[in-house]
């Protein structure tokens, strides 16, 4: 039975003045069946992967069919250079996929539509766990942002592989996080190996494919900037404006992981006593977010802090930066989460200062995906 959660840092605020807040959204779930898989690989076949390249797509392909696909999983493939064609339809564990060969320029935009026609004729099926895995050396120019974050819709997450010693991570870490996926850095072979392990078996736990979130917010209360952490995913940018309802969706859930939203929440005047702010529902279950007002500046002063949502917060703001590359600032952040009085701050602040030692761009990116909470409140890193 999923559960959630709606918290502000306080619970009380000055009656008759504004609010302006960050807040928290937990969503987790103990259920313990997970979805068979439909791995949609999206392969580039340009130029630019001769040789080396198309060996590692080949042996990664033969290395997901025969070690990684279950009995109940399915396989589709799609190849890309200045056009797209589909290379395989959806085929199982006992299917045949052609070989590939390269040439050609390098368009992302080409591979999106060429995703999204695909999806489209499939049809979306909740049962199914579907995980994109796109995989190219980055050289190429962004597609349209729209189309990439239509993928969800398909109940489908995209994560992207950069491989070779030269890739360009910026582009494919865009794009997976517009579809509620991860970059995965694999300048050789055994790294690409690993990330396709890394992200079939991640799909493998999905217990709800690409759940929908619904907000109900009420009159005079703004609700903007919604992001997963602890991964600084950008959910919904643009300001929910009530009285209004909202239908977001959402990644994928995962077995024994929580699902954690940041946001920021103002309030145009808050009323004394009890103040509905938004309704939340998810999963079938659903939760209020609410704030007393009072006229007690001292009450409201001296009100304890949640923090636990401050935590999750920092969290956040640190792998928001680190992704920017602002080093700095995640160090800042970093020696902040290290002050805060609750249990998990080692171990997150840790794995963050493993991040900011990271070498390369593509390392940073790659660890900050690799960044989970767990139903237990841990932070971990995701075990390829």
């Amino acid at each position: 039975m999923a559960e959630l959660t709606a918290s502000l840092p306080k619970d009380v605020a000055l009656c008759d003045q504004p609010l302006m807040s960050k807040g928290m959204l937990t969503i987790k779930d103990d259920k313990s069946e997970t979805l068979p898989v439909d791995l949609l690989m999206v392969l580039d076949v340009s130029t630019s992967m001769d040789g080396e390249g198309i060996r590692v797509l080949t042996d990664s392909v033969v290395h997901t069919i025969k070690n990684l696909l279950r009995a109940d999983d399915r396989m589709a493939i799609i190849t890309f250079n200045h056009a797209a064609a589909v290379h395989t339809p959806w085929t199982s564990k006992t299917g045949t996929v052609a070989g590939f060969s390269s040439s050609g320029s390098t368009n992302f935009g080409a591979a999106i539509n060429q995703v999204l026609t695909f999806l489209g004729a499939s049809g979306r099926d909740h049962s199914r766990a579907g995980v994109i895995l796109f995989l190219s050396d980055g050289q190429a120019g962004m597609p349209n942002s729209d189309n990439v974050r239509t993928i969800p819709e398909f109940g489908f997450t995209m994560h992207t592989i950069g491989v070779t010693s030269g890739v360009v991570p910026e582009n494919l870490e865009q794009m997976a996080e517009l579809a509620n996926g991860t970059y995965h850095n694999a300048p050789t072979f055994g790294d690409v190996e690993a990330a396709f392990d890394s992200i079939f078996n991640l799909g493998e736990t999905v217990i709800y494919s690409a759940p929908s979130l619904r907000i109900d917010v009420v009159e005079g209360v703004t609700i903007s900037k919604i992001e997963q952490s602890p991964k600084a995913l950008d959910i919904h940018s643009s300001d929910i404006v009530g009285p209004a309802s909202e239908s977001l969706t959402l990644p994928h859930m995962n077995q024994d992981k929580r699902l954690e939203l940041t946001f920021m929440i103002r309030h145009d005047k808050i009323a004394c006593g009890d103040n509905l702010l938004a309704t939340f529902n998810c999963i079938g279950a659903s939760t209020e977010l609410r704030v007393r007002g009072s006229r007690d500046e001292s009450e409201v002063a001296n009100a304890p802090v949640n923090k636990g949502v401050m935590f999750v917060t920092k969290v956040n703001m640190a792998t928001g930066f680190l992704k920017a590359g602002n080093i700095d600032a995640a160090t800042t952040i970093k020696t902040q989460i290290e002050t805060l009085d609750v249990p998990d701050s080692e171990d997150a602040s840790t794995i963050i200062g493993t991040a900011i030692d990271a070498g390369t761009t593509g390392e940073i990116l790659d660890l900050v995906g690799k960044i989970e909470r767990t139903n237990e409140g841990k932070t971990v890193l995701r075990e390829d």
